[in-house]
């Protein structure tokens, strides 16, 4: 078997090796803590009492913890230099309804005590919607920009010990981007 040479590659022409653009990664923070008061009480129906921490706080360089964890089927990019998970939106590929691709965050999380907690997925994306699906059902949050941060919630009634599984995936024309998954025990 003899060697290719260099004239058996492709090569690109210098236009198109200059046409390449490098793109940065979007800057996605969390919610502020006067965000995430509201959207509890909004969920509790009441005033609500947000301790200045969460129990549980998962990123794409925090994805494990002793309280829970969150495993992300085919990302987009897991990106630790940003701390983001890229999500390639949810695409019908096939007649069948289980023919689908996408990214798929699946989280659990064990709850420390009895009580209310407040389940928030912090996110960006250029017209993205974030399903965020549990016990709850689902709950939705639409993001126009990816100059945008936004967030999912929930709420969930745990008991000590009790295990709350949960899903995160993103419909849109295109890619959004995970910061992080926080838990927060209500009081």
């Amino acid at each position: 078997m003899t060697r290719p040479t260099i004239d058996e590659f492709e090569v690109f022409p210098a236009e198109a090796l200059q046409k390449r653009q490098s793109a940065k990664s979007p800057l996605v923070k969390a919610a502020d803590r006067a965000v995430l008061i509201a959207a509890a009480g909004r969920l509790l129906g009441k005033p609500a009492n947000l301790p200045g921490t969460p129990v549980l706080s998962l990123t794409a360089r925090h994805p494990h913890d002793p309280a829970g964890l969150m495993d992300v089927y085919h990302p987009g990019r897991w990106d630790c230099s940003s701390n983001l998970v890229f999500m390639d939106t949810i695409k019908q590929v096939g007649p069948s309804v289980g023919e689908w691709d996408g990214t798929v965050v699946y989280a659990s999380f064990t709850a420390p005590s009895n009580g209310s907690y407040l389940v928030v997925a912090n996110f960006s994306g250029y017209q993205i919607t974030l399903n965020l699906n549990g016990p709850w059902g689902k709950s939705t949050a639409y993001c126009a920009t990816t100059s945008d941060h936004v967030q999912a919630t929930a709420l969930w009634a745990g008991t000590s010990g009790g295990k709350l599984s949960f899903t995160i995936n993103m419909n849109g024309p295109y890619l959004g981007y995970l910061e992080s998954i926080q838990i927060y025990l209500l009081s």
